[in-house]
């Protein structure tokens, strides 16, 4: 799937590629999902940001195993490693600029917590029927969040029928409470209605303004 990220869906702010079941050698017992992309044109210039994203999931079940990523921010580079187990996630996060190296180490005790990719996995796996609510421990990178799904119903978006969701989130600090996340004020997403079921388009209002997320190819491996 490739995507286009923009202001308002007006400025083209960067693009996304996500590759669902990618096959490697190396992991032949591993349902493989990679994103990678970042910021491009002027908002290149303001804010230069890379990104590559590699989720290890169990192929019977979708759930996460490990998840690593890398993030590069103008002279700063940081790499994280999570581990998903019975018993929560463990991390582990190294930030590197100007020849210094900061690492932390992070557990996340909640046993059936998601990754960004096996969230998205487990959504469009679901019955979603109009009305219908989901909530779901979600870790998309180095922080633990609690996502609440409400399907708004159907319509036609972009040519396509789809299933409006509305999404919101909470932050998890360490005591296992729930924080208000104030970079996102609110997230709507449209699944496509058929046997694909992926984000046709994402928009959310976030703390610096409106961004929008759209589904510009789809090609099956």
């Amino acid at each position: 799937l490739s995507y286009d990220l923009s202001w308002n869906g007006k400025l083209k702010a960067g693009n996304m590629d996500i590759l669902f079941g990618k096959k490697d050698p190396k992991y032949p017992k591993h349902f493989i999902t990679q994103a990678y992309g970042g910021s491009t044109g002027w908002a290149h210039a303001l804010f230069p940001f890379q990104f590559n994203y590699i989720s290890f999931l169990n192929p019977k079940t979708r759930r996460p195993l490990m998840f690593v990523g890398s993030e590069k921010e103008r002279d700063k580079l940081t790499k994280q490693e999570y581990r998903f187990t019975s018993s929560g996630v463990t991390g582990l996060e190294t930030k590197t600029r100007d020849g210094k190296v900061r690492t932390s180490k992070d557990k996340f005790p909640y046993p059936n917590s998601l990754d960004l990719f096996s969230g998205l996995l487990q959504i469009r796996s679901m019955t979603l029927k109009n009305g219908e609510k989901v909530i779901m421990p979600f870790h998309p990178v180095a922080s633990p969040y609690l996502a609440r799904v409400k399907v708004l119903g159907r319509e036609t978006h972009r040519g396509r029928k789809c299933i409006k969701l509305d999404i919101s989130m909470e932050k998890i600090d360490e005591k296992m409470q729930l924080k208000e996340y104030k970079k996102l004020k609110s997230a709507t997403v449209w699944l496509s209605d058929d046997a694909w079921r992926i984000p046709i388009e994402v928009r959310a209002k976030v703390y610096v303004g409106d961004v929008r997320i759209l589904l510009t190819k789809q090609e099956a491996l």
